[in-house]
């Protein structure tokens, strides 16, 4: 399975304050209304949470049917190769070819030891050994069907590959993009919301104490500590 790059506690706890936030400002509309600056402010909060929300669904995804599926593949390519090539010895054998015998020696060992690029370069020669042979080959049981399954293995395989780092790339993306997310939001509460609250301190201290008291971090470990995110005046 894809090793993930799933958001840390600190993160976690966060998206949290976010969330608190979010609230209070909902709850408390009608005290900004007319405030443009802190209605902008809010929505700007509201996407940065839409963002990371969408970017921890990625990191989050279930990718054990894309490995079990690839894994699955590999095998079935191996054991067509075993076929492949016990059926080149054998022909090698039956007409003394010590070369093609050569060529097409691969054991179960060292083909679960390959990578997954070196098992598609193994299949790739020989299907080119076994070509030419065809209709030899025959009596040592590689046909038509033999050929069709191993041509279909090989290209489902080398699409499954790709799609494995794509699925890792992503994960690891959407961990940078949430990390750049909660340094745009941080900004925004100590820079933008945390100033404009200020003006409402007096007129409406209930709401201004409510979003004070969301601002902070709770660590959530069970043991209910909390910290300021960020020092704001009485």
């Amino acid at each position: 399975m894809i090793k993930k790059n799933l958001m840390n506690k600190n993160q976690i706890n966060k998206s949290r304050m976010y969330g608190s936030v979010n609230m209070v400002l909902d709850n408390n509309f009608n005290f900004f209304s007319k405030q443009e600056e802190l209605i902008q402010a809010h929505q700007q909060l509201k996407k940065g949470q839409e963002l990371i929300g969408q970017y921890r669904q990625i990191q989050e995804a279930d990718d054990s049917g894309l490995t079990k599926g690839k894994i699955q593949l590999r095998v079935r390519l191996i054991n067509c190769i075993l076929l492949f090539s016990a059926a080149l010895r054998a022909y090698a054998n039956a007409t003394a070819n010590e070369e093609l015998k050569a060529k097409a020696n691969y054991g179960l060992s060292n083909l679960k030891k390959s990578a997954d690029s070196i098992l598609v370069d193994i299949a790739v020669l020989l299907v080119g050994l076994a070509t030419p042979l065809k209709g030899e080959l025959v009596r040592f049981f590689i046909g038509d069907a033999e050929f069709t399954e191993m041509d279909s293995l090989l290209t489902e395989f080398k699409v499954a590959i790709p799609k494995r780092r794509v699925a890792a790339a992503a994960s690891k993306n959407s961990t940078l993009n949430i990390s750049e997310v909660f340094a745009t939001l941080d900004k925004l509460l100590k820079e933008e919301i945390d100033v404009l609250m200020l003006l409402l301190r007096n007129s409406q201290p209930d709401f201004y104490y409510a979003y004070k008291n969301a601002r902070n971090i709770v660590d959530y470990t069970g043991r209910g500590k909390a910290k300021p995110e960020a020092t704001m005046p009485g």
